[in-house]
């Protein structure tokens, strides 16, 4: 039988979750600087001192806002993907794309955290962070490119691509599976090889968007945002679909 947790344990756990949330909200209002020990013991009402038992200094407590900020981004994705048919690989890849630029654009502050290099080393896991955030995404992602694979849709043979570039994209294919065998650990090089070209150019628009790069020819992005999708559905023989169902803006 599990223990009932005793009140102190209770109150425990209602304060680590309530200095997570404040941690949470103060990144969305003042970006990564704004998310400090002080700061949250503040919105808490506990003294500064005392968030050295939830958390292994600013680092600990930034490692944990960006884990829920993670989580977040990665439920919002999974609901717009689940809102397509099953069938239809191309509104799954537009629809979850879409999520993630929707998402970015609004969550500008979250993108830093998520995605900038000076808040990862904030967080303190510049090395762990790249790869934490390449596989969660992933899990959204690459189940379609897998799909399209095994329908037949033709992707670089592994001969083709770079000799040197070759096992870095295995190795990053094992990132993909870092929790155990799953679809990524199936597809060849040349898949996962597609992969990364398809990130280079979404990640390129999301960083214009989120640090206001172009903004003054090009404004809500949005029709880049369609130009860069149908240019990556026709690298896959694919084009927009007409069941796509995309998330509001």
């Amino acid at each position: 039988m599990t223990a009932t947790p005793t009140r102190r344990q209770r109150l425990r756990a209602e304060l680590l979750r309530d200095a997570r949330a404040a941690g949470r909200r103060l990144l969305a209002e003042h970006g990564v600087d704004g998310v400090t020990m002080v700061a949250v013991a503040k919105e808490v009402g506990i003294a500064g001192p005392g968030m050295y038992r939830y958390f292994e200094g600013r680092p600990g407590l930034l490692a944990a806002v960006y884990d829920d900020t993670l989580d977040e981004l990665i439920a919002y994705l999974e609901v717009a993907v689940g809102r397509q048919p099953d069938d239809d690989h191309a509104a799954r890849l537009h629809a979850a794309t879409h999520a993630l630029f929707v998402w970015c654009r609004g969550h500008r502050n979250e993108f830093d955290l998520l995605l900038g290099a000076d808040a990862q080393h904030a967080v303190g896991v510049a090395g762990a962070a790249r790869p934490h955030f390449a596989h969660r995404p992933g899990s959204v992602f690459v189940p379609t490119f897998a799909a399209l694979w095994r329908a037949g849709v033709p992707f670089p043979a592994d001969s083709d691509v770079a000799p040197g570039l070759a096992p870095e994209l295995d190795t990053y294919r094992a990132v993909l599976t870092q929790d155990g065998p799953g679809v990524a650990e199936e597809v060849p090089v040349g898949v996962v090889h597609t992969i990364m070209v398809f990130w280079r150019q979404v990640y390129g628009l999301l960083c214009m968007v989120a640090y206001d790069q172009l903004d003054y020819a090009f404004g809500n992005f949005d029709a880049m945002f369609d130009d860069m999708m149908r240019g990556l559905l026709a690298s896959l023989g694919l084009e927009p679909s007409p069941r796509v169902r995309l998330v509001e803006v």
